[in-house]
């Protein structure tokens, strides 16, 4: 068994070379450091062999006492490959160096190695970040793409959504239009008969007369039908001019489109008279309370399609089934804020319908609307004009819409 001091290998590398870094003469451990097989002398440049500290340092270092230049650690090898760190004492002998070096081989290789393992350990690191970063990016191509196929998608949506918005709010003018044509066909068709009965009774009397045989009481007669029916004419005129000039108030001017000061509670009771009694029968009241002379400045023609789909809706859904209700509007306001409080007694809403009330496209009754009507009502109400709406509505209990509006 070896003493504890010879335990560990140690071997010696000496080496001859002159200032130009040729080497003159070296031994077998020199020689391994450097991967030289065979010596040759006088012919091999090793000074680029020469880490920390260069051979160019080496050589312009002044001697010391008995010519040593140097005594430490000396690296030497290749840049890029193996490495070699020793314990070195170097002398400088007129122009050339002479080098004695020890290590430890078998510390030293299997560091050198642990190294290199590490270094090509580290290589193929880099070169599967480098793969998984050109996957990410092609995976980043990919969204991107796919980004922008969801924005042009959306675009679309957005697009079809806003023409079937409109198409909402040309069906509620289309509901006003039905309602005004249906309430002035009963006043023109009793104005028809009265005109009709008027001039069949004015002929009768001309041909009493032509004949001469008017009497006194025919003429009395005459003149109290004439009275009558022109009277009932009259009336009934004046009806269907009321209910065109409600409906030209919400409907036909082009001031609606725009923003203008209007009395709010003449504009509510326009909408229900073009309405009319039609569309709800003789057994559904709307009470409105308002003060008559609140002047707001707004757009009628969208409070014309809130409104009317409001009730529209109190109609199809909450009235469904039965033949009767009752609707109540309460107007309120102060210097910065209107509200109104929308109500009817109709069977209410579930919580799930409360919950999506608002969403375009639902509907609890899709044979009668596309459910769009409460979307169109909170886009007016929340886009248009800046406000906000919700649904209070006790399952049984009626419906109850919330309207703040800042003025």
């Amino acid at each position: 068994m070896f003493a504890p001091e010879v335990n560990t290998l140690v071997t010696i590398a000496a080496a001859t070379l002159d200032s130009t870094g040729i080497l003159i003469d070296a031994n077998a451990g020199f020689l391994r450091i450097l991967n030289i097989e065979k010596l040759k002398p006088n012919t091999e440049h090793v000074d680029h062999f020469f880490i920390q500290p260069t051979f160019a340092t080496l050589i312009n270092t002044q001697p010391g006492a008995g010519g040593e230049i140097y005594h430490g650690l000396l690296t030497i090898g290749e840049y890029m490959g193996r490495t070699r760190s020793l314990n070195t004492r170097i002398w400088r002998d007129g122009n050339q160096l002479r080098v004695l070096a020890e290590y430890d081989i078998e510390s030293l290789e299997h560091l050198n190695d642990t190294v290199l393992q590490l270094n090509s350990d580290y290589a193929k690191a880099q070169f599967e970040i480098t793969q998984i970063n050109l996957k990410l990016r092609q995976r980043e191509v990919e969204l991107e793409q796919s980004l922008i196929q969801l924005e042009a998608t959306n675009l679309r949506l957005k697009t079809t959504q806003k023409q079937l918005v409109e198409a909402e709010k040309m069906a509620s003018l289309g509901i006003m239009v039905a309602g005004v044509a249906h309430e002035i066909n009963t006043p023109l068709g009793v104005s028809l008969g009265s005109a009709t009965l008027l001039e069949q009774q004015t002929q009768t009397l001309a041909q009493s007369l032509a004949e001469r045989r008017m009497t006194q009481s025919e003429l009395s007669e005459f003149f109290n039908n004439a009275l009558a029916e022109t009277g009932l004419l009259r009336a009934n005129l004046e009806r269907i001019g009321s209910l065109t000039y409600s409906f030209h108030q919400l409907a036909v001017s082009d001031k609606t489109s725009t923003k203008c000061c209007f009395n709010f509670k003449r504009c509510i009771d326009d909408i229900i008279t073009s309405l009319g009694k039609s569309m709800f029968g003789e057994h559904v009241f709307i009470r409105v309370l308002c003060n008559n002379t609140l002047e707001i400045e707004s757009y009628p023609i969208d409070w014309a399609s809130i409104f009317t789909n409001l009730i529209n809706n109190s109609f199809q859904h909450g009235f469904k089934g039965r033949n009767h209700g009752n609707i109540e509007i309460v107007v309120t306001s102060n210097a910065k804020t209107l509200v109104v409080d929308y109500t009817d007694d109709g069977i209410g809403l579930s919580v799930e319908t409360q919950a999506h009330i608002f969403d375009p496209f639902f509907t609890t009754d899709m044979q009668h609307g596309m459910g769009l009507g409460m979307h169109l009502i909170y886009n007016l109400i929340t886009q248009k004009l800046n406000g906000n709406i919700i649904c209070v509505s006790p399952s049984g209990q009626g419906t109850h819409f919330h309207i703040e509006i800042p003025l």
